[in-house]
């Protein structure tokens, strides 16, 4: 427990902004600098294994189901054979309706229903801090993070001062994430799955967008970037004042697809201390999906931002394809296997495992005054 919470207490700080490649984007107010990228942590005296990214909410409440059903690509029992005991459980509000009560009810049957299964099973318990998950793995627990995938998720209708609000609420009731964008631009901030003409900044942030990171910042929220368009990605890197997170996003340079970072947008999560969360959706990973192709991606997160930025967020009950030997949480350790064999250390691994993210999710707290 002593090495966990000096793992927490070791954040970088942040570095100079780095300028886009792809799209085009006005460049940073100083001179791009390089920056070494966050050292790997030693592996803690409680075995962290975080998935930054499950959709299984939405699978529970479509299915009306528990965490406990056997079905599930991330539930108890998948979990608990792949070592997984930190799970970011995200809420997805669908685009469709496209109204503000649409998005911002179901963003709060979801969050009602990870409360219900918190109060129903013993052996899982929302985290709100990196010292509730300390706490709650050595009880032998599983840890549950509750993020919104996509800012539209917190749009009530109201002026932008109304809607933050609302997100502190959130933050209150035990939000720990907010990503800001899923497949459409919104009022926050431009799509990786939308052409420019379609968001009013272009591609990137807009005003109430860097209205709501720097918000996130205050209340030691983590901004996500997964979905976002590289300007975003890359505006909402230079704008934060703590880590940010692509939550389930592969690399680029492994296979060319809108959903994955430019090299750029790595080199500005890694040099801002923050985690990149491999994704085992086989459309993203790219060509003969497997393990292998997964670690491809692992590898050259690596060599473009370091060891320390390289996280997992594996998309399960997301509807995916998932890569071959990766059907379900508890294939997992095929990766950690395959990293092994490839010449990653035990640090290394470990730090994938999610030494990485806590480094990261402690620096976030710690700047945020959590009201």
């Amino acid at each position: 427990m002593i090495l966990l919470l000096a793992l927490l207490a070791c954040a970088p700080a942040p570095s100079a902004p780095v300028a886009a490649s792809r799209p085009p984007v006005a460049p940073p107010e100083s001179a791009p600098v390089e920056a070494p990228a966050p050292r790997i942590p030693a592996p803690p005296a409680v075995p962290v294994h975080v998935d930054l990214h499950t959709d299984t909410p939405t699978q529970m409440v479509r299915r009306n189901v528990g965490l406990d059903d056997p079905k599930l690509e991330s539930g108890l029992s998948q979990m608990r054979k792949g070592g997984t005991n930190v799970v970011v459980e995200v809420l997805w509000p669908p685009k469709d309706p496209a109204t503000p009560k649409a998005w911002t009810g179901q963003v709060d049957r979801l969050f009602t229903k990870v409360e219900a299964e918190d109060r129903r099973l013993a052996d899982v318990e929302v985290a709100r801090s990196p010292s509730d998950v300390t706490r709650i793995l050595i009880e032998k627990h599983i840890a549950l993070l509750l993020s919104i995938e996509g800012a539209h998720g917190i749009d009530t209708g109201e002026p932008i001062a109304a809607v933050l609000a609302h997100l502190a609420d959130l933050q209150k009731r035990g939000l720990s994430l907010i990503g800001l964008t899923w497949t459409f631009s919104n009022r926050f901030a431009g799509s990786s799955g939308d052409p420019p003409a379609n968001n009013p900044a272009g591609t990137g942030l807009t005003d109430d967008g860097r209205a709501l990171v720097d918000k996130a910042n205050r209340l030691g929220l983590v901004v996500d970037v997964s979905h976002a368009s590289d300007t975003t990605t890359l505006e909402a890197c230079n704008r934060s004042k703590a880590p940010i997170i692509a939550s389930h996003s592969d690399a680029d340079g492994v296979h060319p697809h809108a959903r994955n970072l430019s090299d750029d947008a790595i080199r500005c999560i890694a040099q801002k201390g923050g985690v990149i969360g491999l994704n085992f959706h086989a459309p993203f990973v790219g060509h003969g999906a497997d393990v292998a192709k997964v670690a491809d991606h692992a590898d050259y997160l690596k060599k473009i931002g370091g060891a320390g930025v390289v996280a997992l967020g594996s998309d399960f009950d997301g509807l995916i394809v998932p890569a071959a030997g990766l059907a379900d949480a508890g294939d997992i350790p095929a990766l950690w296997a395959e990293l092994k064999r490839r010449g990653w250390t035990d640090e290394e691994i470990a730090g994938v495992q999610g030494a990485n993210f806590m480094r990261a999710w402690g620096a976030v707290v710690r700047g945020g005054t959590r009201p």
